[in-house]
């Protein structure tokens, strides 16, 4: 169907291809028109940090089909930043902006704080989207406002820190169930902008990468799965060989592999899940946790090109239970336990999918 080369092929899970394009065009025709994920039934509210996170989705989307249309729709996203970036170059998180979870709920006084302040994770996280639509599309238009967004980043810099310092957004953290997990936007931000600002990122990349190292050693059963496994997958893609080999590996399999915090005994392959405001919550199956998971166990065996985990019994039951959450063109995000109900369409039930099934963040 496509001219798939072979570096595709190899991470590319090719029984599920078919599923994770239907998302992505799913994830584009919410976009296409506005620039915003709008649907009528999410887990949580949405936010501007799945903007980039689903721009991230589009592309891989884009480069094993060549359809334009993914682009269109991450250009859409692109016209509506440019409306709403703050004048400081920064944007706001902006949760809950078109409606509010059904799993996950704010206040209206949440809604209005993320709508006001800047916050540093979705700032950072653009700058992977700006500079990667430039790199597929040759359209320089976004530019600018990706050097005003790292322009205000850079005065957020705190090298004795060891990344970025968020300085006026206490009331941000309270939603964040691990705040310092969102600093590896930073180091997939400022990656990607290494080309428009290089002797800058060459100073600060290296103690960025540091910073989230220190974070992810920091982690243990009780982590998000999603914040674990993403981690672990980013990391292997900067770090050695050894340490991928005597830290990540170990951590995966026993904080997120062989760990029962999170596990759902009576759902196979299922797991809960953990937020900001209610803490670990095992009374629903997440596909964030489950992805966070096999995400983990896909990215080692791809960056040390073998099957130590894709071959097991327990990669298979957490990859069938996330295909039973597909729906007509998409993935639900969650699975009530008392009458396993599929609940939710948000954006993260179908960037996560596409990015584990095309093996590319």
């Amino acid at each position: 169907m496509f001219n798939l080369t072979d570096e595709v092929k190899y991470r590319v899970d090719l029984d599920k291809l078919d599923d994770a394009l239907s998302a992505a065009t799913f994830l584009a025709d919410k976009f296409i028109e506005t620039g915003r994920y709008i649907v009528d039934e999410t887990w949580g509210p949405e936010g501007l940090l799945y903007l980039a996170e689903s721009s991230y989705a589009l592309f891989s989307a884009y480069e094993i089909t060549k359809d334009k249309y993914y682009l269109s729709a991450v250009k859409s996203i692109l016209n509506e930043l440019r409306d709403i970036q703050k004048p400081s170059g920064g944007w706001a998180l902006e949760i809950g902006k078109h409606g509010n979870g059904v799993g996950f709920r704010i206040t209206d006084e949440i809604r209005r704080i993320t709508a006001e302040i800047e916050d540093l994770p979705p700032t950072v996280a653009m700058l992977k989207t700006i500079s990667d639509y430039h790199k597929l599309s040759g359209d320089d238009s976004y530019l600018d406002m990706g050097k005003k967004a790292f322009s205000y980043l850079m005065k957020h810099w705190d090298a004795d820190y060891g990344s970025f310092l968020e300085k006026e957004n206490n009331e941000l953290m309270a939603l964040r169930s691990n705040p310092r997990s969102y600093h590896l936007f930073s180091l997939i931000g400022i990656h990607a902008w290494q080309d428009h600002a290089t002797e800058q990122i060459d100073d600060i990349l290296p103690i960025i990468l540091e910073f989230v190292k220190d974070t992810f050693e920091g982690y243990d059963a009780e982590t998000m799965p999603l914040v674990y496994g993403l981690h672990a997958a980013i990391l292997m893609q900067h770090c050695t060989p050894e340490y991928t080999a005597n830290v990540i590996k170990p951590r995966i399999d026993r904080d997120l592999i062989y760990n029962e915090t999170f596990r759902i005994q009576n759902l196979q392959g299922a797991f809960g899940h953990r937020d900001g405001l209610r803490g670990i919550v095992t009374n629903e199956a997440h596909i964030r946790s489950a992805v966070g998971v096999v995400i983990a166990m896909k990215f080692y065996d791809l960056k040390t090109n073998t099957r130590t985990y894709r071959d097991t019994e327990i990669y298979q039951q957490i990859s069938e239970w996330i295909q039973s959450m597909r729906g007509d063109g998409f993935y639900y995000e969650f699975e009530l336990l008392d009458d396993y109900k599929k609940l939710g369409y948000g954006s993260p039930g179908q960037y996560l999918p596409i990015w584990w099934v095309l093996g590319k963040i």
